[in-house]
């Protein structure tokens, strides 16, 4: 269990660590939340507190002139030292509270870290209950998965998942057009993560003309009281085998059993415009019974404006 006043598993000394390994140079601590540095292009660089949960964004008072002012200060003073050109808070509270952060001077981020609009399941019932909680389609494609004897199988830290994985992971980008991280960066995070049992993966596998075949494949965190869905992957063939949907309820039973009470499947699209690139995975996630949970999401700190305007630019040219 973690500590109420801190919740996130994005502000979890495990996550620095791994975040360290994997992109950012430098990490501090204000007020205990966690400021990561990333090194940008020409000597600049950027700031980031990812997932900021509203009990600490209370405690640093940030709206409050007098007390808001010391942590900005604080911000300002890492800032120089870096050569930063923002600062970016991601806030992990419901889009509906008003943080009142023009009051220093934020701005709505042009583009998000973590994905605003969440789906997330209820795992806290029984299993009746979750069942129940599904679609019919859902419960159907569960079923069809059970009678073609789908195995899914999981691990902390061999790996044999992390190859399954990664193999469908990849293949999955390429399929869609879409950027993917590199293997070391999921070896990194099952090394330093799975070893505290807080990461594991998980892969689906059939048994097809006499050959075991991996189908799915997925890494998902167990944390406090919330299982995060972080990363997946599926075969374009043998999808009449409803293998992800298998996959999908075997790791809420085990977050279950470890005593979770939400199943976080992350991000979906805003809305139900079929054309939308997240459509098909939204409509999948949505199968399984739960609701929309939408966060403030990131607000930037602007502190050299002509090279943030630059690097925005920079930053939607790369990413069409």
């Amino acid at each position: 269990m973690t500590d109420p006043m801190n919740p996130s598993f994005f502000q979890s000394p495990e996550w620095e660590q791994f975040k360290l390994k994997t992109g950012y140079e430098k990490s501090y601590r204000i007020n205990d939340i966690l400021v990561l540095q990333r090194s940008l292009t020409l000597g600049r660089s950027m700031l980031y507190s990812p997932m900021v949960s509203k009990a600490q964004l209370d405690r640093i008072q940030i709206t409050d002139n007098r007390k808001g002012n010391i942590f900005i200060g604080e911000i300002k003073k890492i800032a120089q030292d870096n050569k930063a050109i923002f600062y970016r808070l991601e806030l992990d509270i419901p889009k509906t509270v008003n943080c009142r952060l023009l009051s220093v001077d934020f701005k709505k981020s042009f583009e998000e870290m973590q994905p605003e609009n969440n789906w997330i399941v209820d795992i806290s019932k029984n299993e009746d209950e979750i069942l129940a909680g599904m679609k019919q389609k859902g419960r159907y494609n569960i079923r069809v998965a059970e009678k073609n004897n789908i195995a899914v199988t999981s691990s902390n830290i061999t790996v044999e998942e992390l190859d399954i994985f990664y193999d469908l992971y990849s293949k999955t980008g390429k399929r869609k057009k879409v950027a993917f991280r590199g293997k070391a960066y999921f070896e990194n995070l099952l090394d330093i993560l799975g070893k505290i049992d807080y990461a594991r993966a998980y892969a689906a596998k059939s048994k097809v003309d006499g050959k075991e075949v991996p189908l799915a494949a997925a890494i998902v965190i167990f944390y406090a009281e919330e299982a995060l869905y972080l990363y997946g992957g599926s075969s374009d063939e043998h999808k009449n085998l409803m293998a992800p949907y298998l996959l999908h309820w075997k790791i809420m039973l085990d977050a279950k059993k470890a005593g979770m009470e939400k199943y976080n499947f992350l991000g979906i699209a805003p809305t139900e415009d079929p054309n939308h690139p997240w459509a098909g995975i939204t409509r999948f996630k949505k199968q399984f019974g739960g609701e929309q949970r939408d966060i403030a999401g990131s607000y930037d700190l602007v502190l050299k404006p002509i090279e943030y305007q630059m690097f925005k630019i920079a930053e939607k040219i790369r990413r069409k």
